[in-house]
């Protein structure tokens, strides 16, 4: 089940990371239509890599709430945006057509589900 949450970001940051959490080795983060992008370093300081994910791989619309999903991905009709580096935070459509606020932590995404 590996969802190419397709930003090596989170795929190869999450998997060096100890704590699994990409952004301690990752900065100059950003959304741009469905793929999050950032620059960052190996551990120990090494030559640094961009990564990119792509959020239609992973996470599915369920009612308005954004979940992680990567057997059954359908990131549709949500608005997004990331704050502090790794959350990405989105106001997405549920059945009656309004706009709910909703929320994930890509620190929080289990290792098997970052990979490439």
């Amino acid at each position: 089940m590996h969802i190419t949450v397709v930003l090596s970001l989170l795929a190869a940051a999450a998997v060096q990371v100890a704590a699994k959490d990409f952004s301690a080795t990752c900065f100059d983060t950003y959304y741009e239509s469905t793929t999050v992008t950032s620059s960052c370093f190996r551990t120990g300081g090494d030559s640094g890599y961009t990564t990119r994910l792509d959020m239609t791989k992973c996470l599915a619309n369920v009612g308005g709430k954004l979940v992680c999903r990567p057997s059954n991905p359908s990131f549709k009709y949500c608005d997004c945006g990331i704050a502090d580096k790794k959350i990405l935070n989105c106001r997405c459509t549920d059945p009656k057509g309004v706009k709910q606020p909703t929320s994930i932590d890509l620190g929080n995404f289990p290792e098997e589900n970052l990979a490439l």
